[in-house]
């Protein structure tokens, strides 16, 4: 299976740590990069709560959400911006992304074998009645959920299959 992906380039890094797919990834040494960043809905939650690998994320305050929406445009315009400026003196593109931030969008095709993608939606998303839990980021959960929509739309049998199996995969 192939998958279109459109993420900020933090969730990719989170997909390549699982070595199970084959990743083409736009690339910003050849083309010009779009000012499409991400930039967290005030209902992401912004606290953490418990040890790193078991917590939880609680809502922030009103205020942290502010906060975190009005830094991470103005970081965002300022970074592209400069960006812009070096292509425009003549830099090459592949210099002057180094300025860009994390929460800038990329595309790529992801191809999976069912298996290896069963085994990263036990690992990228949060589920009631799972046989190992999960504490994914919520930006690559988001991902593995659209991913998961599409996978049970086309093989039906085997999400089942994974579904009565605990979402551990064969």
């Amino acid at each position: 299976m192939t998958f279109y992906v459109q993420a900020p380039i933090f969730v990719f890094r989170e997909f390549m740590r699982h070595r199970m797919a084959s990743y083409n990834e736009e690339s910003g040494r050849y083309r010009e990069l779009n000012p499409v960043f991400y930039v967290p809905a005030a209902t992401r939650n912004l606290q953490q709560v418990g040890k790193p690998g078991a917590y939880d994320f609680l809502p922030g305050t009103p205020e942290q959400s502010e906060l975190v929406r009005a830094e991470t445009e103005r970081t965002s315009r300022e970074a592209y911006a400069a960006y812009k400026r070096m292509l425009d003196a003549g830099v090459a593109r592949e210099v002057a992304r180094i300025v860009l931030p994390l929460n800038i969008y990329s595309s790529m095709y992801v191809t999976v074998n069912a298996r290896s993608l069963m085994n990263f939606l036990s690992l990228r998303t949060k589920r009631e009645g799972t046989h190992f839990p999960s504490f994914p980021q919520r930006e690559i959960e988001m991902c593995a959920e659209k991913m998961e929509d599409l996978w049970a739309e086309l093989m039906p049998l085997t999400y089942a299959a994974f579904g009565t199996n605990g979402r551990v995969a064969p």
